[in-house]
């Protein structure tokens, strides 16, 4: 399901498209505009939602850095959302993994006055905060590391923004499911609701067991309790 057909199946659920009522063609279609528009918002946030509470699937993949001579700080990928299991970089011709310093930048400005140009072995990683999300090396790479590829694997962003993206779900249930839990986000919304009282509403949270049943990767329990 892309999110065209995401954003058309919330309308019908909420009535706003009914009966002989053609599917919107675009997003800029005039006729429910402002619907359009906070549908959108509607399935954007229940997406994002679900990414902070780790049950969206299929977002783990793999990535590299390549050093550079006396470079200290490299840019992470654009759909960069977090590393996936221990956050490390991998070199597989030293076959080592590098791991974050301890205590980050904070704690390594305090261990070595000088970790900003001196240059080695790269021996650890830590975030470097600017408008993106950079990492830097310690030590700063020298000539031997130049050009060494470091892999990483990490959490992609699967949010949506135009018509044709993909809703991230392995299969229609699961998005059908999905939709309907955006359905009773967007009716909170349109209705000037607080968001933060979804948790009381029935349908949604039906909806939501309904989704995290079919996502989680293993099978639920078929027994609770003690057996004696």
């Amino acid at each position: 399901m892309n999110f065209l057909a995401g954003v058309n199946r919330l309308l019908r659920i909420e009535h706003i498209l009914s009966g002989q009522d053609d599917d919107i063609t675009s997003f800029s279609d005039t006729q429910h505009a402002a619907d359009i528009s906070l549908a959108q918002i509607a399935i954007q946030d229940e997406i994002t939602e679900l990414i902070s509470e780790r049950l969206i699937p299929y977002e783990h993949t793999t990535s590299t850095i390549s050093l550079v001579t006396s470079t200290r700080s490299y840019a992470l990928q654009t759909n960069f959302t977090r590393f996936f299991g221990v956050p490390s970089f991998y070199d597989s011709v030293s076959n080592i993994r590098i791991y974050e310093f301890n205590g980050g930048e904070e704690a390594l400005m305090n261990y070595d006055l000088n970790y900003k140009t001196n240059l080695g072995a790269p021996m650890y990683w830590y975030w470097d905060n600017t408008t993106t999300k950079n990492v830097a090396f310690y030590n700063v790479p020298d000539s031997t590391w130049n050009a060494r590829s470091l892999a990483y694997d990490y959490e992609m962003s699967v949010m949506v923004a135009n018509s044709t993206d993909t809703i991230p779900f392995h299969n229609n249930e699961e998005a059908y499911s999905f939709i309907f839990c955006a359905a009773r986000r967007f009716s909170f919304m349109r209705s000037k609701k607080n968001a933060n009282n979804l948790m009381t509403d029935g349908g949604y949270l039906n909806a939501k067991s309904r989704l995290y049943a079919m996502i989680r990767p293993t099978n639920p329990p078929e027994y609770y309790g003690a057996i004696y």
